[in-house]
């Protein structure tokens, strides 16, 4: 079956012809100004984001210092860590009677 004119009309429609050898120089600069253009436009978006990041994670940590530092100075505390250590402690007991499992003393 012969090609039709149609379809010759879209092989030189989308072929890619040979610039001319004066027209590369201008082509490649062309082409690395966008690059450049990109970059920096990429660079700028980057910074803005990690900026809006970086003030939602101050304000994050501002509203989180109270509890932060009621953890520090009231959960680790010598009595509660005593407390957590017994409640442990009663709970693998209580395991073992009602499983009744013997824990081997031989290692």
């Amino acid at each position: 079956m012969p090609e039709s004119s149609l379809d010759n009309n879209l092989e030189q429609l989308l072929a890619y012809g040979e610039p001319e050898p004066d027209d590369r120089g201008k082509f490649v600069n062309a082409v690395m100004r966008r690059v450049r253009k990109e970059q920096r436009k990429r660079r700028l978006i980057l910074l803005l984001f990690g900026a809006i990041g970086a003030l939602f994670g101050l304000a994050g940590g501002m509203m989180l210092a109270d509890p932060i530092s009621w953890v520090f100075t009231q959960a680790l505390s010598p009595v509660l860590i005593m407390q957590g250590v017994l409640f442990v402690v009663a709970g693998v007991a209580f395991y073992i009677w009602v499983m009744n499992d013997d824990l081997p003393l031989q290692g």
